[in-house]
Formats: C-alpha cells, structure tokens, sequence
C-alpha cells in the first residue's frame, strides 16, 4: 500500500475549484472500498450522498 500526503492533497484539492468536496475516512486503505467493512459502508454512504447532492444541483440547475 502506499503512503499518501494527505494534507497535501487537501491543499491540492482546495486550489481545484469552487465545487471540490473532501472527506477523510478514518481508517481507510489506499484503496477505500477494499477497506474494512465498516469503512467501505461510511465511503459508499459518503459517495451516494455526494451523488444525490450533484443530482439535486443539476436538476435546480436545468430547470432554470
């Protein structure tokens, strides 16, 4: 596994844009979904979340 600069892809990340989202999972592996169980659950619970919110944004959008 690899070790990641975390503070430095947060820095990365903030200079990427306006509609950048970062979440630190606890506990997570390199590879989130081949983590542990209860840390794929909060990645996967994370990610839909995330997926719901551009869905509503896109569909306010549209019907503009």
């Amino acid at each position: 596994d690899l070790v990641l600069n975390v503070k430095a892809m947060r820095r990365v990340a903030a200079m990427m844009g306006s509609q950048v989202t970062v979440y630190e999972i606890e506990n997570a592996k390199h590879d989130i979904f081949l983590s542990k169980q209860s840390v794929r659950e909060n990645a996967f619970d994370l990610m839909f979340r995330w997926l719901r919110h551009l869905e509503e944004d896109w569909i306010t959008t549209t019907r503009m």
